[in-house]
């Protein structure tokens, strides 16, 4: 599997969830420095993003993304019909749609995303494999990484992760830090 650490020209389809988490943490540049190619479903740009974040994003290339393929329309088709996805919104189902077809990262924070991405082998992360990757590619340094953790901890951002998880976090990017490079 592609190591979304250390890999490098890794591209990504975007959730608005991770947009907002971004914008909120003052570190939406981070998708464009860390990623080769950014998707952000059309359909989301255009009925779910707020405007704040639209004006943020102009100043970056990125791509507007919708379904093209045979893969990306039985993707959708599935996660339609399938009784476990049903809960899937409408936005939810074409970035996954998109990020099978094009085998891109589907970045969302979602849980059942995350699973949906599972079950069709969708590679996937979420603001924490952001952070992470920024971390250990060197866009940010410790402490502002552990800030970057607070704030999302905290009541500043709408994310939701509770301190359980972003300590095993900090844990498991320390101890990938500390890993050998492999040549």
């Amino acid at each position: 599997m592609i190591d979304i650490y250390r890999s490098n020209d890794i591209s990504v389809v975007v959730d608005n969830n991770i947009l907002v988490d971004l914008y909120e943490l003052n570190s939406l540049y981070l998708l464009f420095e860390l990623f080769h190619t950014v998707t952000i479903p059309t359909v989301i740009y255009e009925d779910e993003m707020f405007a704040d974040i639209k004006l943020e994003l102009n100043r970056f290339i990125f791509q507007q993304g919708q379904i093209h393929t045979e893969i990306g329309l039985e993707t959708y088709a599935f996660l339609v019909n399938q009784k476990d996805y049903q809960r899937l919104s409408y936005y939810d189902r074409h970035a996954i749609a998109i990020a099978k077809e094009t085998d891109f990262y589907c970045n969302s924070n979602d849980k059942l995303v995350r699973k949906a991405c599972e079950k069709l082998k969708v590679k996937f992360t979420g603001i924490l494999g952001i952070l992470g990757r920024a971390y250990i590619k060197g866009k940010i340094d410790v402490v502002t990484l552990y800030e970057l953790l607070k704030k999302l901890a905290s009541d500043d951002t709408s994310c939701f992760i509770d301190l359980k998880t972003l300590e095993a976090f900090k844990i498991e990017i320390e101890s990938e830090k500390n890993k050998p490079e492999s040549s």
